[in-house]
């Protein structure tokens, strides 16, 4: 079975989040939506433990099975992942074999802090968000990947210890329950964490996504079935994305809300989940990884290029401090033409990615598994 509503709530999200490390001021980049849509990775956590519990919960119960799962999960991240860091590194080398001969604008440092050699190390083997580093690495948003791929590892480690259904869930309440207070105890950040205890972060939304999964298929998606509680969400989300950010404490109902956001949209009932369900929504739920995944890759082309004429024509358009340039301030219609055409250029380049990098990499690491239908794809993180 396919979740048609979900997979295009996934892609819009991914798109909100796009758009969300725009840092261009202007009339969107003031927008509560935008500003606050880092929370939608949250979404995508519980999203990914529904899905995957629905696809590999009853799977699970063999080495065998957990070796499949592994390369299937594995070859589903790292391809496109491995890809970016790549591309990220060879504008590195630009900017190092530039500024040999042309002075970078600031004190643009190439391969220092978040893009040093150490890091690459830590994002090929996918560690760079185990606390292994103050900051993010590289593709900054691919942090979440990190961390969604060991709970992948410990989400199979609970299926074949629990065989039985009420005792995975059961460690499932309380992996979720763990992962909450460890952020609410030791982490500065709380639910903005994303490279010291980030792991707790999608503990708590991946397996509060496999106890929502556990209520739809008890059918508590036939008693929230139906356009007006499909509305009600949107909007029940809108007000919480705008709101909730003011008061930290209030970040960690994010999770749970989404959990009612799934069961809602699970169903594919509504008129909201029909038009969801239409060609444009599919194509971004189709190609929403990889706009997560590449819409770093097109801001550092753009200010890379704008660096590099600055340091060939010895112009001034971005004040840069310690390497980083400060958020330049663009008003009237033009800023949102510069969203449009940013967003434009990383749902371009991720269908290209889709086509030409996740798919011959899932069916390269699928040879090294017995062919097996699998029901549902994992989730972008």
């Amino acid at each position: 079975m396919r979740f048609r509503a979900l997979d295009s709530w996934r892609g819009i999200c991914a798109l909100l989040v796009a758009a969300h490390h725009l840092e261009v001021r202007g009339f969107l980049y003031w927008q509560p939506l935008v500003r606050n849509a880092w929370l939608f990775v949250d979404f995508f956590f519980v999203l990914s433990g529904f899905v995957i519990a629905h696809a590999y919960g009853e799977r699970l119960s063999s080495g065998p099975e957990i070796r499949s799962f592994v390369i299937r999960r594995f070859g589903r991240l790292w391809p496109l992942h491995v890809t970016i860091l790549a591309a990220l590194v060879a504008i590195e080398f630009a900017h190092l074999a530039i500024s040999h001969s042309h002075q970078m604008v600031g004190d643009y440092v190439a391969f220092s802090e978040g893009r040093s050699p150490y890091a690459i190390v830590t994002n090929l083997f996918l560690v760079q968000a185990l606390g292994l580093h103050p900051y993010e690495t590289w593709n900054g948003p691919a942090w979440s990947i990190s961390v969604e791929f060991f709970t992948y590892l410990l989400f199979a480690t609970v299926c074949l210890a629990a065989p039985k259904r009420s005792l995975r869930l059961l460690f499932s309440l309380v992996l979720a329950v763990g992962g909450v207070f460890i952020l609410a105890r030791y982490s500065n950040f709380g639910m903005r964490e994303t490279f010291q205890w980030s792991l707790a972060r999608c503990v708590f939304g991946f397996f509060l996504g496999t106890l929502t999964y556990e209520a739809w298929r008890r059918r508590a998606s036939d008693v929230l079935a139906g356009t007006g509680t499909e509305i009600a969400a949107i909007v029940l989300v809108l007000v919480f994305v705008t709101y909730a950010p003011r008061h930290a404490a209030l970040e960690y109902f994010a999770a749970p809300l989404f959990c009612a956001v799934v069961l809602v949209f699970a169903a594919d009932r509504g008129l909201v989940s029909r038009a969801l369900a239409t060609r444009a929504p599919t194509s971004l739920g189709r190609w929403s990884y990889s706009i997560y995944m590449v819409h770093t890759l097109v801001l550092v082309m753009a200010f890379s290029s704008v660096r590099v004429v600055e340091a060939f024509f010895g112009l001034h358009w971005l004040d840069l401090t310690h390497g980083q340039a400060s958020i330049p301030v663009i008003g009237g219609p033009f800023s949102v033409v510069l969203y449009l055409a940013y967003l434009s250029a990383t749902i371009a380049l991720a269908a290209f990615t889709w086509r030409f990098v996740e798919r011959p990499g899932q069916r390269y690491f699928g040879n090294f598994v017995p062919a097996k239908p699998v029901l549902v794809e994992a989730l972008p993180t």
